[in-house]
């Protein structure tokens, strides 16, 4: 198997279910207002994607993070940051209802649907996404860890 057929075999078929086995393991626990908390911080990392703030990305994303893109890309935290800031991907949008959170200790799992509008290397782009997100609480505060997405060949229900 090619490296690329390895990626993706990983990206679509390991990750989210070694999430979930993960996810089982934990005790269902969260202290008053995670949920709100996780949600604002991902509304943060969404505006923080718009505008190409790197400072405020540095804030929420994990040192450790794994970016993966509805065509199989991965990205770390500092490829991610680096094509936002150099503009070579620019994001002119991104919306969606919010996402369903649920909590495990310290991780959570935002999980939803969204539609962007996005500039890779001057072409833009509109796309329809499923997407799971995985934040980690640490030292008080919840920084992406890992983020997934699939793309969807229409809007889905919940969409315009």
């Amino acid at each position: 198997m090619n490296t690329r057929m390895s990626s993706l075999f990983f990206v679509r078929r390991l990750f989210p279910a070694m999430v979930l086995l993960a996810a089982a393991f934990f005790p269902t626990h969260a202290c008053a207002g995670d949920r709100e908390d996780v949600r604002a911080v991902d509304l943060r990392r969404i505006r923080a994607l718009i505008h190409a703030d790197r400072a405020e990305l540095e804030a929420v994303l994990a040192d450790d993070l794994t970016y993966g893109h509805g065509d199989g890309r991965m990205q770390t935290k500092p490829d991610l940051l680096a094509a936002l800031t150099s503009g070579v991907v620019t994001y002119q949008s991104y919306d969606g209802p919010p996402p369903s959170v649920r909590i495990h200790d310290q991780v959570a799992l935002l999980t939803g649907v969204a539609e962007l509008e996005a500039t890779a290397r001057g072409t833009r782009v509109k796309l329809w996404l499923r997407y799971l997100a995985v934040y980690v609480k640490r030292d008080g505060a919840w920084r992406l860890t890992a983020y997934q997405s699939s793309r969807l060949d229409q809007p889905p229900e919940g969409l315009r």
